[in-house]
This record gives C-alpha cells, structure tokens and sequence, in this order.
C-alpha cells in the first residue's frame, strides 16, 4: 500500500506509455499493454464541485493520450453527454445511490420515460430499493447490513434485467440522434445500478460474489455495446474512406473497429470486408444532399454524429470494466483499499492520478 503516490499531473512515463501503445487506459485504470498489469489509477478528490478546472484538466489529458482526442472529449469534459463515474471503486454507497436517483429524474425530464404505466412502477421499485438500502447501510447495525444484501441485490438485479431489455428494444429502433441519446442513458443507468449492486456486496465484505456479478454484468453490456457500436456506425462503413472524409475523422472510425476487433492491426481486414462498397455510388449518395439541379457535400454528414456516440458508448463500457479490473486487482480487502485511497486524496480537489511507485522504479518522477 505504501508504494502509491498522488500526481495532480501525467508523470511523464505514463504519458509516454500512453503516446506509444505499451499502457493502456481501460475506463479509471491505466495498465501495461502486454502484462495487464495495472500502474495507475484515476480519482476524484473530495472538492471536485468546486473546482472544475483543474479536474477538467488531469481528466481531459489522459483521455487525450488514450486516444480521445477529438470532438467527443470536448462533449465528454462538458458533461453534454451521460457517462458512468471514471473511478466507481472510489464512490461510497450513498454516492452510489444519489447518482441512480439523479440519473432516473434527468432520463423522466428528458423523455419523459414513465408516461408508460410499466415504467412507472419499475421506476418506484428501484426508488423503493434504494430508500431501504439507504437507510439499512447508513444506520444499521453489521449484523442488519449483511441480512438486507441479498434483497437488495435480488432487487437491483431485476431492474437491470428491466433496463437491459430497454436497451435490446432500442436496437430495433429507428436511427435518430434522440434514439442515440435514450440509448446512452439507459445504458449508463442500468451499469450504476449493476455498480451499485457491487458495492452493496462489497460494503459487508462479499468480494468474491461482488466480482462474480460484475464480471457477469461486464459481459452483457460488452456484447450490447458492440451490437449499438455496429449499428451506429451504419452498414456501409466503406464510406468513412470517402475523399471527402477528414483524415481525423478516418482515425476515429479505425479506433472503433480496434476496439470491436481487440486488436490494433485492422485496416486489412476493414479494407477486405468494405472495398465492395468503396466506389458503389449509390453508397456514395449518403455523403451527398441535393439542392435544385445541384448534388453538394451534406454540411452534416451522418458521422458527426454516429462516431462520438459510439466513442462514449465504449467510453461508458470501458469505465465498467475498469472497475473489475480494479477490483480483481487488489492486493488486500476493499475496505482496506477504500481507506488508504481516502488517505491520499482527501487533501486533494479534482481529479489526482495514484500512482503504484513499484512500476516507476527507475524513473525520476516525485509525487505532487
């Protein structure tokens, strides 16, 4: 434990391993490329309300040097889209409980979800399960705590089944930028409630079946993401190798394909399975928009909107997965964890980066 240090910036080695490819960013950790052997990890320190700047900023550069470098981290740091906590393993169970309260009234305020009468009693269950599991782990005794688990797992578990199915119907939904946006809350309610369901488990020291559930849970969303990933980047992808489709945004479209073929070297493949389509025009027709006798470059073209929403889908994905890989990581209890993560941070506002000094053995770098 006493090998962590706190850094308000990049050490420099992590910023190189992350330029290079030999460390990876999964979601709040960073880990080597060939080991898996995590090196950092991602926090949130107790002031992080009230200093925007400075979190913004640790935050933003090592999306940056993750490879999120393009309009979706400017959306992501803004908040314009929902997304999963960069540290869950650092949220109390209250927290926990307050983000699902808080995620529920936004998705009724913005599409006005629970005018459906199943809807509305599903929302009431899951507020009724959190009304208990408040008030058992803020004032009950251990003995209490541990009987109130398995309900309020059992419970949780049905409303993720419930918004699970929610998120399967929206695959045969039609392709709108509103339908993206339902799909993105949903599917960042229903991982805080599988999180929640985690920290439940792990607030009396069941670690082993609250690694189990989210293994379980990190399965299913990984195979729902892939499915929304394909269908928003559209059934002709050959086009984001149009001419007239900026190199950035090319980028961007192979980082997708890396990430759903788990590996870097795609662009044979990629080519292999799209060049039928490369100089099919009525393919081609997509990119263009008619005005009078004229065919011009639409001014908006469909992948300002499919690319960043599919990056913040495996952005959300990535930050559950994060999380059991933290879990299954650590080296001694979670309570344990827990406390010496607060010990480091409680003095810090924003974002800091914990830094496993084992890792940097050879380097120059001082803590901050």
């Amino acid at each position: 434990m006493s090998s962590i240090s706190v850094h308000l910036e990049v050490p420099k080695r992590i910023e190189m391993g992350l330029e290079s490819g030999t460390m990876e960013r999964v979601g709040g950790v960073v880990r080597n490329s060939g080991n898996k052997r995590i090196v950092a990890w991602l926090r949130e320190g107790g002031k992080i309300g009230q200093a925007a700047e400075p979190a913004a900023g640790l935050l933003e550069r090592v999306m940056s040097l993750s490879g999120s470098r393009y309009a979706s981290l400017g959306k992501v740091v803004s908040g314009a889209f929902p997304l999963l906590s960069i540290a869950m393993a650092g949220y109390t169970l209250l927290e926990h409980i307050e983000g699902i309260r808080a995620h529920e009234a936004e998705i009724e305020h913005i599409f006005d979800r629970v005018t459906v009468e199943f809807q509305r009693d599903r929302e009431v269950d899951l507020f009724a399960t959190l009304d208990y599991a408040e008030n058992v782990f803020a004032t009950g005794s251990d003995e209490l705590k541990r009987e109130a688990v398995a309900f309020v797992a059992y419970a949780l578990a049905v409303s993720r089944s419930q918004l699970v199915k929610d998120l399967e119907g929206q695959l045969g939904a039609e392709t709108s930028e509103k339908q993206l946006a339902r799909t993105l809350s949903y599917q960042v309610l229903a991982m805080k409630v599988c999180a929640m369901s985690v920290r439940v488990r792990l607030e009396v020291g069941e670690e082993e079946a609250a690694i189990d559930w989210l293994s379980k849970c990190v399965t299913g969303h990984k195979k729902l993401a892939r499915n929304f990933v394909r269908k928003w980047i559209g059934n002709r992808p050959a086009l984001y190798f149009h001419e007239s489709v900026s190199d950035e945004h090319l980028e961007r479209f192979l980082d997708i394909e890396r990430w759903l073929h788990e590996r870097r070297d795609v662009l044979k493949e990629v080519i292999f399975q799209n060049r039928k389509y490369f100089w099919n025009d009525k393919a081609i027709e997509a990119l263009y928009t008619r005005s009078g006798l004229n065919t011009v470059l639409m001014e908006e073209p469909f992948y300002l909107v499919s690319l960043p929403h599919a990056e913040i889908l495996i952005e959300n994905f990535q930050r559950l997965q994060g999380f059991e890989l933290e879990l299954k990581s650590l080296r001694s209890s979670f309570k344990e964890w827990e406390a010496f993560n607060s010990s480091l941070i409680d003095n810090h506002d924003g974002y800091v980066m914990l830094v496993s000094d084992e890792q940097s053995a050879g380097t120059n770098e001082s803590s901050s």
